[in-house]
């Protein structure tokens, strides 16, 4: 039986410890005018089981951030944990098995394949990390996270054959199916209707009530924002308020 958002939103935080950390992370890009620092000596922690907005103008490092956390991006300088494993020792393959297990995207266009049903496209990253002999266990874990997000019946349909809404439904089950520490989402909501936007925004920001995993979303909505445990601006690469 799904759990109800709203019973979500009002169940106590299941854990404490953080599921992200930044310290004194700086990123300096190259540009064809010179450097630019993406991010200044930013520190952040992500509490596990929280929700965490992410607001600031266009070009403020937002999605350098995301990045950082998403251990796509080695920082210039400065330390990531992410669950509790420090990074910096870490090299590419370890880096992107612990993204894989560790760390759940959710992405602006879905990035559903369309020749699967939404249960296949949930079940994906559980083949990537598990192999195919694993099927069986995939799909009872697919089914599950897409009926504790209210999605099960959209089970055996194609993306082709959702609304926007429930594709992203789907691909937010997709970025659980691993059970990660940590979920990311930038704009997840850019290309829907005002009202299946805050459908989806309302269902991102259960996801720690519902599996215990921390939320980093950025948002340009100031009543998403506001729905959040935690609210960070950020500014020229700086986080300025919290």
């Amino acid at each position: 039986m799904a759990i109800s958002i709203e019973a979500a939103r009002s169940a106590p935080s299941v854990a404490s410890h953080q599921a992200a950390r930044l310290t004194a992370v700086d990123v300096v890009l190259s540009a064809p005018a010179g450097t630019v620092h993406a991010l200044r000596d930013v520190d952040l922690d992500v509490h596990a089981a929280s929700s965490l907005a992410v607001t600031g103008a266009s070009g403020s490092g937002k999605s350098t951030l995301l990045s950082v956390l998403a251990l796509v991006r080695r920082p210039t300088s400065g330390g990531v944990a992410v669950d509790g494993h420090e990074t910096s020792g870490l090299d590419r393959s370890e880096l992107v098995s612990l993204r894989s297990s560790r760390v759940g995207t959710v992405f602006q266009s879905f990035h559903l394949e369309g020749s699967l049903s939404a249960v296949q496209n949930v079940m994906l990253p559980w083949y990537f990390k598990h192999g195919r002999t694993a099927r069986r266990t995939a799909k009872e874990r697919a089914l599950g996270v897409l009926d504790l997000l209210g999605g099960v019946h959209l089970a055996d349909r194609r993306p082709t054959d959702m609304c926007e809404e429930d594709r992203q439904r789907v691909a937010i089950a997709r970025a659980l199916v691993l059970d990660p520490a940590l979920v990311l989402a930038d704009e997840p909501a850019t290309s829907l209707d005002r009202d299946a936007a805050d459908s989806v925004a309302e269902l991102l920001l259960a996801v720690p009530r519902l599996t215990g995993a921390a939320v980093v979303m950025v948002t340009a909505r100031s009543c998403v924002a506001a729905a959040a445990d935690r609210v960070v601006e950020l500014d020229s690469g700086r986080i300025v308020s919290a």
